[in-house]
């Protein structure tokens, strides 16, 4: 659906919205612009998302699709995963296919410098444990990477190797939700922050 078909499928407000930030983008239709751009990534997109490993039987406790960089990841318990140790199997598929498979201890990942794998693997941890719902966790460290990722833009996006201070993120976006007004927000994001305080 274009984003043009918002305000006719009975959401006025949504399409009047559409239709004001149309007029305020510079230099051309904003409406136009969103729909070439969504085409553009679903032509160019090829990253699949990976579930079960039905060669070893481990069971796939998260997945995720980057479609900006076609590549997935998945975070995995192995058949003999211990609650009382907690390692994952986290495989990672780049947009050739190439696959990198890592075993990630929990207790040794620091939210203030790991990588998106690490990162997938902890957040999976407290979902898993019942610390956190998936919204809570592991969806809340997805959205802090694409909201990374976003502002990124222009020097590209990080890998799911690059390093990177999480608590430094989460902060940021809380900073956004208060200042925009969102308290709710604001608070849902200081929940997943006393997941990464340690």
């Amino acid at each position: 659906m274009s984003i043009n078909g918002i305000g006719t499928t009975g959401y006025p407000i949504a399409g009047y919205e559409t239709r004001k930030t149309e007029r305020n983008v510079a230099g051309g239709n904003f409406a136009k612009q969103a729909e070439e751009a969504a085409q553009a990534t679903a032509q160019t997109s090829t990253a699949i998302l990976h579930g079960s490993d039905e060669e070893t039987g481990d069971i796939a406790v998260f997945s995720n699709a980057d479609i900006v960089n076609n590549s997935s990841i998945t975070v995995y318990k192995t058949q003999d995963f211990d609650p009382n140790n907690p390692v994952y199997k986290v495989k990672t598929w780049d947009k050739d296919g190439n696959v990198t498979e890592r075993m990630i201890d929990v207790s040794k990942v620091d939210p203030q410098n790991c990588d998106t794998a690490e990162m997938y693997a902890y957040t999976a941890n407290l979902k898993e444990s019942g610390k956190g719902s998936f919204e809570d966790t592991v969806l809340k460290a997805a959205v802090a990477k694409a909201v990374k990722n976003a502002e990124q833009r222009n020097s590209g996006s990080w890998s799911f190797s690059t390093k990177m201070n999480w608590v430094d993120i989460v902060k940021d976006i809380m900073q956004s939700e208060y200042s925009y007004g969102d308290l709710k927000g604001y608070m849902e994001w200081q929940k997943f922050l006393g997941f990464l305080d340690k």
